[in-house]
């Protein structure tokens, strides 16, 4: 543990507001995904929580919105609290190694693919979560590696809880990490005094009274948020190795191979200075190990799973890889992986605005860029819209909301609507018209099966969605005259 140099911190912060730049011009000029626009449309209404996830992110974007409208400008919060996040880890990697492991864990971090596009300034729930645990892990790191006096004690004690609360209340994936520290505790024979202190019970004390909301919510919810998360990872009956294995290479890919190979680096380092007594690395590993080893394995018994899932695991090994790394020169891959990071994302905002790569290939092929398609096109198309819209997945609400605008109601005629359902009652809209809003070849199937809930049906109107002149997806829209009554809920629900 070192004192910070005016010259080291002075380069953080240069660092910092580089990325920060970079990942601004990335971001305004990349249109929003599904799940943000998702994110965007289900926060319009303020709730303790939502049906997919604690209700800290969706807070932050419900007041983006309404700073920046419903577009890519309101990822712009989520980039400056991402400076934020890099700056406590450079803190935290200064804190517990020395200022180089924290300029290394910083930029490593930084010219990672995942945590420069998605967790450092996507509308997701990444980004609070992020900057939460890490605040958790700086102010655990002082109090468990510093002598402290009483106060000291207690308040980096209650300022870690309080992280901790706000990390639940992005993502409940975060117990995971407080599972981390008391295996930890449990592992470090001179950290398990702390089991006799009153400060670490005060502390999980005030992160769950922070975490109150979400609880509340679901409790006036049947419980329906947890229950759809946790049903994700529920064992499936089937058994296989491939799927770990692929969700592993899909976890490397969002890495990079080289920052993977640093985690590898960081890990040994870690085990070798154990052996000496030193645990401040096996902290950090005792943080990651839970997220990365349970949502890397889930594969082995349910659901493939999804790489993003174990993302806040890695987090704690970039401090640790900058120990590992301190003493060599790392200039010029530092400076490669930075133009590596630059290159790819140019491409992908050239390949998600043009479609670069079907033209040139002169076939199509799945493109996972066309979720950045936004449907501008659609609100002219309608013109004087109907009194409310409907539309058949979750993430149709999300796009067809955003071009629309909040002043349009929105629903989703399926059984899987997840927080689009919280949103309005339908019972409300009995006796009144609606836009049928449906990719062209499932129309006829979504009209017979509309058909118990509106008396007629006008001739369909099409709306092409273009990009790079071709025609990428195109849209039916039909107004449906009187809906007879309610749609049927699919959850439980309480909306006061």
């Amino acid at each position: 543990m070192t004192a910070e140099t005016p010259r080291a911190g002075q380069t953080g912060l240069v660092l910092l507001a580089g990325f920060a730049f970079a990942r601004l011009v990335f971001d305004t000029t990349l249109g929003l995904g599904r799940d943000e626009a998702y994110t965007l449309v289900v926060s319009r209404r303020l709730a303790l929580s939502y049906f997919d996830h604690p209700p800290l992110h969706q807070w932050l974007a419900h007041y983006s919105a309404l700073a920046f409208g419903e577009t890519v400008f309101a990822r712009t919060p989520f980039v400056v609290l991402f400076a934020l996040t890099g700056w406590l880890v450079y803190m935290l990697g200064r804190e517990l190694f020395s200022e180089r492991a924290g300029l290394v864990a910083l930029v490593a971090l930084n010219v990672s693919p995942f945590f420069f596009a998605s967790a450092g300034g996507w509308i997701v729930p990444d980004g609070p979560l992020l900057a939460a645990l890490v605040a958790a892990a700086l102010a655990l790191a002082r109090v468990l590696f510093r002598e402290t006096t009483p106060r000291e004690t207690w308040a980096l004690w209650i300022a870690a809880g309080a992280a901790f609360g706000l990390a639940g209340l992005s993502k409940y994936s975060a117990v995971l990490s407080g599972l981390g520290l008391f295996a930890f505790l449990i592992a470090s024979p001179r950290h398990r005094r702390w089991f006799a202190h009153p400060a670490p019970y005060v502390a999980a004390l005030l992160a769950l009274a922070l975490f109150a909301p979400a609880l509340i919510w679901n409790a006036d919810n049947d419980w329906v948020s947890l229950r759809f998360q946790s049903a994700r990872g529920s064992p499936s009956g089937k058994f296989g190795f491939g799927p770990v294995l692929g969700n592993l290479l899909a976890q490397i890919a969002y890495l990079t191979p080289w920052v993977f190979a640093g985690f590898a680096a960081g890990v040994l380092w870690a085990q070798r200075a154990w052996r000496r007594g030193d645990d401040r690395g096996m902290f950090l590993v005792c943080l990651a190990s839970p997220p990365i080893l349970l949502f890397t394995l889930t594969p082995l018994w349910g659901p493939h799973g999804l790489p993003h899932w174990s993302m806040p695991g890695w987090f704690f090994l970039y401090p640790l890889l900058g120990a590992a790394l301190a003493e060599r020169n790392l200039r010029r891959s530092g400076a490669a992986s930075a133009a590596f990071i630059v290159v790819v994302f140019a491409l992908l905002v050239v390949q998600a605005d043009f479609g670069v790569a079907q033209q040139l290939a002169g076939r199509d092929f799945s493109d996972p860029t066309l979720e950045a398609l936004d449907w501008r096109e659609l609100k002219a198309a309608i013109g004087a819209p109907a009194d409310f819209v409907v539309v058949t997945k979750w993430w149709e609400a999300g796009k067809a909301g955003v071009a629309l605008g909040p002043e349009t109601p929105i629903f989703v005629f399926s059984d899987d609507p997840r927080g689009v359902a919280f949103l309005d009652d339908s019972a409300r809209f009995v006796g009144r018209d609606a836009d049928l809003v449906v990719e062209r070849d499932k129309l006829a199937a979504t009209q017979d099966a509309l058909r118990p809930y509106f008396q007629t049906f006008e001739a369909p109107r099409f709306v092409a969605l273009r990009r790079g002149g071709r025609v990428e997806v195109e849209l039916a829209v039909v107004r449906a005259r009187n809906l007879t009554h309610a749609f049927a809920a699919p959850y439980r629900q309480r909306r006061s």
